[in-house]
């Protein structure tokens, strides 16, 4: 059917003659719904483990959709991350450090850090990725991925005390974004290396949580059975 419109023809292949603006509208359509299968079927290939061919699937949406080239590349980046594969992380890394390098704002920016965060902490460095993940919350302190992580890294270069101080900080200040299952489980590990009263500390957290989550909040984050 593109190929259709592209040649000067209908969708069907006849002769029809249409006008510019229904002819871009209707290629705008079908390549939004061509893309739109290309994303079920990457999302499909992953569940399935078939990170290979995910990765090609989510590469053939870039030419369809070019306005989402940046976000497709960091995506498939962080894939590529979670699988093992840092050295072809890297690539795509590399690859959305020069599109942000001539773009403007905040969000460019805090991209680039994570990702090389990200591939610290794949290096098991510590340190490195720690400073990059305090450079993102300078950017966007609001930011609770990075506060998160910045307390992990905290965590494995032996700094318990102050890993726990910052994570409970971020909760007291700002319930509401930070009693998140992911944090909470983080927060509740370290109260077991850090005291044998660790079950006491984790009701306080339940009661913490308790008037910010619904019935739906998965209380096993909390490590408590």
């Amino acid at each position: 059917i593109l190929s259709n419109l592209e040649n000067g023809l209908a969708e069907d292949g006849s002769m029809i003659n249409l006008s510019t603006e229904n002819r871009q509208a209707s290629v705008q359509l079908w390549r939004s719904r061509v893309a739109r299968v290309h994303y079920s079927t990457a999302n499909c290939l992953l569940l399935m483990k078939d990170y290979c061919l995910a990765v090609n699937t989510y590469e053939a949406i870039i030419p369809i959709q070019p306005e989402q080239e940046l976000q497709l590349l960091n995506n498939i980046g962080k894939i590529l991350l979670q699988v093992g594969d840092l050295a072809a992380a890297q690539k795509y890394f590399q690859r959305v450090e020069s599109i942000c390098e001539n773009k403007e704002g905040v969000q460019h920016k805090t991209m680039v850090l994570m990702n090389r965060a990200f591939a610290l902490l794949a290096e098991n460095n510590f340190p490195d990725a720690y400073r990059c993940f305090q450079e993102v919350s300078k950017l966007d302190p609001t930011n609770a991925v990075a506060n998160n992580n910045a307390a992990v890294c905290l965590l494995y270069m032996g700094k318990l005390k102050e890993s726990l101080r910052q994570l409970e900080e971020l909760i007291q200040k700002e319930p509401q974004r930070y009693l998140h299952e992911s944090v909470l489980f983080n927060l509740s590990t370290m109260y077991e290396l850090e005291s044998s009263r660790s079950t006491a500390k984790k009701q306080g957290l339940l009661a913490t949580v308790a008037p910010h989550s619904g019935d739906s909040f998965g209380v096993q984050c909390l490590k408590m059975l």
